[in-house]
């Protein structure tokens, strides 16, 4: 019998399907989805509910050593340019004694214009994958070419080693470092750069006292020695500590690309950055030698460097810290505002508490641009392209600062403190308005007038 039901079954005609059954069948199915509950229905997810993740780890141990190893190279390369005015005011009264100050100063604006310029090309190479190699051989040459300058006795040698060499090795930390911050922290950038920007001032703090109390007692070839060997350990905890994330992309393309520069608000903001760095480093490159010419002693002159400096580093470590509220260009606006107010004060300071305020002021109001003056860049394009958007604009910056201390030197031979101070007071407020503009381009997609930007 089982056999037989076997036979029927396999001799059983296919099933075709009739206007009766296919009504049947549908009715069916139709209670049977409605017996279903909803959330099974719907359990899948569509591509319009996907939304991108973003993985910036904004802490963690990793990324708080990469920030130690930033601000160690901050700490050695921008902190050591920070010292120049300490240099300029002894080249003028020694070694360079026959050279006009407008000449001196082409070694430090050369060593600080490189510290930015080269950055165009060097963020693009971070951006290729090439970051370590870069940090390797520039570690190097900074060492190499700090140690020379021992050994220098006319001008165009200090030009090629303290200005030239120094310049571009430092070049290859600032954009890529700042691109690699960038890639750790982001609700902290602000904190993050605050920080790296502090350890430039801490730098620029140590390395001026280091040298005047250095000098007298070991002359300044053994100076030098002493600055290069804390450059070396600096640098070498930079090089053990930093590195680029895995995660981040990795762009192809050609070296040199100006694609950025189609954003409007970007491009008016890096020539706002432009106008104050023409200013900028005015008062840190006279302040020392000026003082001296008007009868304060060498001994006090010195340290206003570093007073500067040590100011201006607790004004970074508060303006990071604030700016991750309150936003970068909300904070930089009207410090700037107050640095031009400086300048115009400082020609009329002849005294050394005068001078000792002015220093502190300046220090204080110049901390937050010299802190985010890179952050809002961060924001105004797209991610794959921060290394070349960090690079256009510290290119720009750069030729700025290349220029701007020995345009301010000759208008001070030329007209006298007065006509400095309104030089370099009117180009900051001008980069001051042009920063202005761009928040305002910014905020009409802003829900406020007055939100964080």
């Amino acid at each position: 019998m089982a056999s037989l039901d076997h036979s029927e079954r396999r001799e059983r005609p296919p099933y075709v399907p009739t206007p009766e059954s296919q009504s049947y069948d549908e009715g069916t199915f139709k209670d049977l989805e409605k017996s279903l509950p909803v959330e099974k229905c719907t359990a899948l997810p569509t591509l319009e509910g996907l939304t991108p993740v973003d993985d910036t780890p904004d802490g963690g141990l990793q990324a708080w050593l990469v920030l130690f190893g930033a601000m160690c190279i901050a700490f050695t390369t921008s902190g050591y340019m920070s010292a120049w005015g300490v240099f300029q005011a002894y080249y003028e009264h020694s070694i360079l004694q026959d050279s006009t100050p407008s000449t001196i100063a082409w070694i430090g604006s050369i060593q600080q214009s490189f510290l930015y310029i080269p950055t165009l090309i060097f963020s693009r190479l971070l951006d290729m994958g090439y970051f370590r190699t870069m940090l390797t051989t520039a570690s190097v040459v900074f060492v190499v070419a700090t140690f020379l300058i021992a050994q220098c006795h006319v001008y165009w040698q200090f030009l090629l080693c303290q200005g030239l060499l120094t310049g571009v090795a430092a070049g290859v930390f600032s954009g890529p470092v700042i691109a690699i911050l960038s890639q750790w922290f982001r609700k902290r950038r602000g904190l993050a750069l605050g920080l790296y920007a502090a350890g430039a001032s801490l730098g620029g703090t140590v390395l001026p006292i280091t040298a005047k109390a250095l000098i007298p007692t070991i002359g300044f070839p053994w100076t030098i020695r002493v600055i290069a060997l804390i450059i070396m350990f600096g640098l070498a905890l930079g090089n053990l500590t930093i590195k680029q994330r895995r995660s981040s992309s990795l762009v192809k393309g050609s070296l040199f690309d100006f694609s950025p520069m189609r954003s409007h608000a970007f491009l008016v903001y890096c020539f706002a950055a432009f106008f104050v760095y023409l200013g900028y480093y005015s008062f840190t490159t006279y302040v020392a030698a000026l003082a001296i010419n008007i009868g304060v002693s060498t001994s006090f002159s010195f340290y206003l460097v570093s007073i500067c400096n040590a100011c201006s580093g607790v004004s970074r470590i508060t303006s990071g810290l604030t700016a991750d509220r309150t936003g970068a260009m909300n904070l930089m606006i009207p410090f700037l505002a107050l640095s031009v107010v400086v300048y115009i004060v400082w020609p009329f300071a002849s005294a050394e508490v005068a001078l000792l305020f002015v220093s502190i002021l300046y220090g204080v109001s110049i901390g937050p641009f010299a802190s985010l003056f890179s952050s809002p860049v961060l924001d105004l394009g797209e991610k794959d392209q921060l290394g070349r958007r960090i690079g256009i604009l510290m290119s720009m910056a750069g030729i700025a600062m290349l220029v701007g201390a020995p345009i301010t030197g000759a208008v001070d031979k030329s007209r006298g403190p007065v006509a400095m101070g309104l030089y370099a007071g009117s180009m900051m407020l001008f980069g001051a308005i042009l920063m202005t503009i761009v928040r305002h381009m910014k905020v009409k997609s802003k829900p406020s007038y007055w939100c964080k930007i």
